[in-house]
This record gives structure tokens, C-alpha cells and sequence, in this order.
């Protein structure tokens, strides 16, 4: 299979990174004499200690030592470095034995370029779970004259508890378990007592869906829509959906009748500028999301003094237990770098480092969370003072290089080949990702499959995408490669695997990936994850990478284990999507 992405090789400047370090040989060979001499005279150093040694950082040093057969190294979890000719000392070092496989220290890198402990057997053992109990068997809900939409325990509870609390709330309920349909349920009632009701949405998608299912269960009733090209008012329909950047600047009129407010994916409406749809004028309000707080504290600020209260909350434990949503099945698969993509990574960081802390220290940018000293970032690029500015641009920049080198590393795009008989086995496929490019290369990457796969993302028209999704619902295209345009707001309820090719920092966003393919299936299958990282980076989720997601993961997952690619047939097994 002919592949659609190139290693990029860098050459190398072998000049001193700022520090406290000695003069740099000018040369390659000059810098390799040095790292002889030191293990000439002390066999068995680590790579920190040799680079300190030579006076170089170790992303300079590291190429030379994977990269060169007179160097070798042991298989410990972080390798100690020999001359070949002096292998034969390893054993009375240490319990390694000796390698010259060209992989990866395991030693992580975090974002700040500080190392990480090497792994232990007990970290591990976090990742490997086995099935205890069966799958839960999806409830029986029919519709009656009582239940009208054959709503789910958890929706008629939590919309009794907006009810007690004045009808006004926010419902806090994983992707996938019927908010919508919960909604739906709130408006019909509030329509039958002669109210009127907006919908706000984040998205063109999302207003068009939320129509549809309006239209479909309100029995007649007239909905409007604004935004896209429309722009109803409440005289000629008693409901409408409105995109939230349209509404900002409307005044919708109630005449006289009760309003009801409905806002989806309600923690985007907290921001400076969607807080101006949140009309004052609509007595009973009702906000929707997954996890309604923001980093920024807004939730705070803004959507609990709108909305009042969380009345209800549906996290993926119960819903699981309930048979609301699918059960999960999860697969964490690492890869290594490439010598030269590794001293790439390690460049990278150690510059990222440098950059935040002049942000931090120099121009006022806040340490953390990570949003919010991204904000910060992003505020001295528009506005800050000319010196601010660049070094905010510079850091962006880097970050940037960092996602798509960890996103567009070859040895994901193998991975993924290696992995075409289980998503073969899979109804259909979501594959998550950071950059186009890297969406673009894995869907090349796939054709030659024989399923069909195509890239989603922002680059393509909206016809373009609405015809790749038509294509997915009938079963066409099988497999989508995403970047952010099907995390949230749209509907794709017959996929069943996920492969999250690059991970994300915000926890809010790998959670809407995560319940993207967690809703019910017809046939009870587990929904599937494969999380892909490349070893010993800020990906690794070994090493604590994304923790507050791997720990919810984990926690609610009925089976999860590690994998080396080399592994693809044991894989596919473990995913096997009709194993109980």
C-alpha cells in the first residue's frame, strides 16, 4: 500500500541552546568525538548525563547516540548508553541488557521539558482491565399517553427536577443519553400552555437538526429558523432554532406570552460575546451540555446566575448502568519516533519552555491552566506591544510544530494500517485527529482498503460535508477522518469505533469525541476506543497525560489494555465488536 505522508528530516544547527551549558563543538563529529571520550572513560551513562558531559542539550545529543552503531544502550526503561566494543560491561552495571534497536528513550517529556519517572509495572497495570459483568441490556421504554416521547427514567427525573426549581436549570448529561430529546419534551409542554420558545445552537449543523427532530415530534407545531440564510420571528412560528452568533443581535419579541429559552451546548454561550443572546426577557430557561463549566470560570460568572442552578446531572457510570448508553471497550496503543523525529520533539520543548517562561515572567501570561495562558498568548499576538507580540507569535508557533509532529509522525499512519482489518470489522469508523494534513494522509492512507473513508473538516464546503455525512449514514463511507467538525453538534449514531490519532488538552473536547460513538447501538455492541500516542511525549498517556480523561475512561470501561502495533491481530481480537 503506496503511503501519503513523508518523514521530514531535520538538519541540524549544532549550536547551543540558551543556558548555563558550555560551547558547543561546531560540528557532528566533533560533538560524537566528545561522547566517545566520555563513555570511554564512564561506560553506562544516561543520556542527560552525557549531554551534560559535552555541554549540549540532549536533543542534540540524542540523534547522534540512536543514530550512530558505535553507541548502544541498554533495555531499561531509561537506557544507559555504552560504546559497542564495551557491551559486555552492561550486565555487571545493571539488569539491562544491551540494544542497538533505533527506538525511543522511554523516559517522558513533559510540557514544561521536565522528565518523568521511568514506568513501573503498578502504573501500568491501571491500563489493563478485564470484563466482570456483562453488558447491560438496553431499558424498554414505549410510548403512552403518560410518555409521550418514551423518555428514559433519567429524562423524566431530571426534567421533574427543572420543574420544582421554577423551570429554569442547567441538566449536566453525557453525549449521546437524549438531551435533546429531554428538550423536547420541556418545549412541547411549554407550547400546549400557549408559550413561545427559542432554541440557541453553536452551529449551522445543529441548527438544521434541531428543526428536523422539532418538526417530527411537536405534532404540527410551526418552527422558524435563524441564521443560515433565515431569519424568522416569533409571529411566524411559536418555536425557532437560532444560531447563537445570529441571535446575539436580535430582539426576539414574546408579546405578551411566556418565554422559554433553550440553549444547547450551553457552555459555549458564556463567552464575551454569545452572552449577549442570553435574554433577560425569557422567564423559564433551561441549559444544555455535557459538562457545563469552563476554564475560565465563566460558569460562574455567567451561566449560573442565568440559568440558576444544575438541577440534574447524568454521568457515564450510571448511564452506562442504565443501558442509556453503550458500554466501552478501550485500546491505548503506542508508537515510537523516529531518532530524528525524537531530537526534533526534544528541540521543540526545550524552546517551548524557554518561550513560556519569558511569557510568563517578561509579559504577564498566566502559568495555567493551559486555556488560559493560551488566551493569554493569543491576546499578546492581537494586542500586545511589538517585543510581547513576537514572542507570543514564536511560542504559537512551536506549540503548533509540537501537535503536528506528533499528529503527522509516520508511525501513527502505519498504525492505522495495521489496524484496517478491525476497523474493517467495525460498522463505522471515527478517526480523531489535530491537523487537516494529517486527516487528509490517513484518508489516502485507507482507500486501498477496500471501505470507504473520507476526511471531515473545515477546509470542505458545508455541501461537502453534508454529503460525506449523507454518504456515512447510508453506509458508503464507513470511515471519517476528523479534525474538531464532528466533536460537537453533530449526530453520528452508528459509529461504533473511535481512534483518537492525536489527543487533546482540553478535557471537554476528548469527552465529545468520547460520545460521539457512545450512543446505544441496536445490537448492544460495546462502543469501541483505540487511544494512539506516541511513547515517552505529553501524548503518553502512561505518563500522565490527559489523566482527569484516561481516569474517566478508564473508570467506566467494561475492558481495557495495552498495545505495541506489532500487535494488530491480538487487537483486532480484543475489539472484536460481536465478543461478549
Amino acid at each position: 500500500m503506496a503511503t501519503a505522508c513523508h518523514t521530514t528530516f531535520v538538519s541540524w544547527n549544532f549550536t547551543q541552546p540558551k543556558g548555563p551549558m558550555t560551547t558547543v563543538p561546531a560540528t557532528p563529529d566533533e560533538l560524537r568525538s566528545r561522547l566517545i571520550a566520555a563513555l570511554t572513560q564512564t561506560p553506562g551513562q544516561f543520556a542527560t548525563d552525557l549531554a551534560r558531559a559535552v555541554g549540549a542539550h540532549k536533543s542534540v545529543v540524542n540523534p547522534l547516540l540512536y543514530g550512530d552503531e558505535r553507541f548502544v544502550r541498554t533495555d531499561e526503561s531509561k537506557p544507559r548508553w555504552f560504546l559497542a566494543q564495551d557491551a559486555a560491561l552492561a550486565p555487571s552495571i545493571g539488569t539491562g541488557s544491551v540494544s542497538t534497536a533505533r527506538t525511543e528513550p522511554v523516559v517522558a517529556v513533559d510540557d514544561d521539558g521536565d522528565e518523568e519517572e521511568p514506568l513501573s509495572e503498578e502504573r501500568l497495570q491501571r491500563f489493563r482491565k478485564a470484563a466482570t459483568t456483562p453488558r447491560r441490556a438496553a431499558p424498554l421504554h414505549v410510548a403512552d399517553d403518560a410518555n409521550p416521547l418514551a423518555l428514559y427514567d433519567w429524562q423524566r427525573g431530571a426534567l421533574e427536577r427543572w420543574r420544582d426549581n421554577g423551570r429554569r436549570g442547567i441538566i449536566d448529561a453525557v453525549t449521546g443519553a437524549g438531551k435533546t430529546r429531554l428538550a423536547v419534551a420541556a418545549i412541547a409542554e411549554h407550547v400546549r400552555a400557549g408559550g413561545r420558545c427559542v432554541v440557541l445552537v453553536p452551529t449551522i449543523v445543529l441548527l438544521h437538526q434541531w428543526v428536523e427532530v422539532l418538526q417530527s415530534s411537536l405534532g404540527g407545531v410551526s418552527v422558524g429558523r435563524v441564521g443560515d440564510g433565515y431569519d424568522d420571528t416569533l409571529d411566524d412560528a411559536p418555536v425557532l432554532v437560532a444560531v447563537v452568533a445570529s441571535a446575539r443581535s436580535r430582539a426576539f419579541l414574546l408579546r405578551g406570552a411566556p418565554g422559554l429559552l433553550v440553549v444547547d451546548e450551553c457552555h459555549r454561550s458564556a463567552s464575551e460575546r454569545n452572552q449577549e443572546a442570553l435574554d433577560e426577557r425569557f422567564e423559564y430557561r433551561l441549559g444544555l451540555s455535557a459538562t457545563h463549566e469552563r476554564l475560565d470560570n465563566a460558569h460562574e460568572t455567567v451561566l449560573l446566575p442565568y440559568f440558576g442552578r444544575v438541577v440534574a446531572t447524568l454521568g457515564y457510570e450510571r448511564a452506562i448502568d442504565d443501558g442509556v448508553i453503550s458500554s466501552v471497550r478501550v485500546a491505548f496503543v503506542g508508537v515510537n519516533f523516529t531518532p530524528e523525529e525524537r531530537a526534533r520533539y526534544e528541540k521543540i520543548v526545550f524552546d517551548l519552555k524557554a518561550m513560556k517562561r519569558t511569557l510568563v515572567r517578561t509579559y504577564g501570561c498566566r502559568k495555567g491552566p493551559f486555556s488560559l495562558f493560551l488566551d493569554d498568548v493569543l491576546r499578546l499576538i492581537r494586542t500586545g506591544p511589538m517585543k510581547a507580540s513576537m514572542a507570543a507569535n514564536r511560542w504559537l508557533t512551536l506549540w503548533r510544530e509540537k501537535r503536528e509532529l506528533l499528529a503527522e509522525t509516520p508511525a501513527k499512519l502505519g498504525a492505522i494500517t495495521a489496524f484496517a482489518p478491525a476497523i474493517d470489522d467495525a460498522d463505522r469508523t471515527l478517526l480523531f485527529t489535530q491537523s487537516i494534513a494529517s486527516a487528509n494522509h490517513i484518508a489516502d492512507e485507507l482507500a486501498p482498503c477496500g471501505f470507504g473513508v473520507s476526511a471531515h473538516h473545515s477546509q470542505l464546503s458545508t455541501d461537502e460535508r453534508e454529503e460525506i455525512m449523507a454518504s456515512f449514514a447510508r453506509g458508503d463511507t464507513r470511515v471519517l477522518a476528523s479534525v474538531q467538525t464532528l466533536e460537537e453538534g453533530v449526530d453520528v449514531p452508528d459509529a461504533d469505533l473511535a481512534i483518537i490519532v492525536a489527543s487533546s488538552k482540553q478535557r471537554r473536547q476528548m469527552i465529545q469525541r468520547m460520545g460521539r460513538i457512545m450512543r446505544r447501538k441496536s445490537d448492544g455492541r460495546d462502543a469501541r476506543f483505540i487511544i494512539l500516542y506516541v511513547k515517552g511525549t505529553d501524548e503518553d498517556p502512561r505518563l500522565g497525560a490527559h489523566e482527569l480523561f484516561v481516569d474517566e475512561l478508564l473508570s467506566v470501561a467494561r475492558e481495557a489494555d495495552l498495545f505495541e502495533i506489532e500487535q494488530a491481530a491480538a487487537l483486532r481480537t480484543f475489539l472484536d465488536p460481536h465478543r461478549l
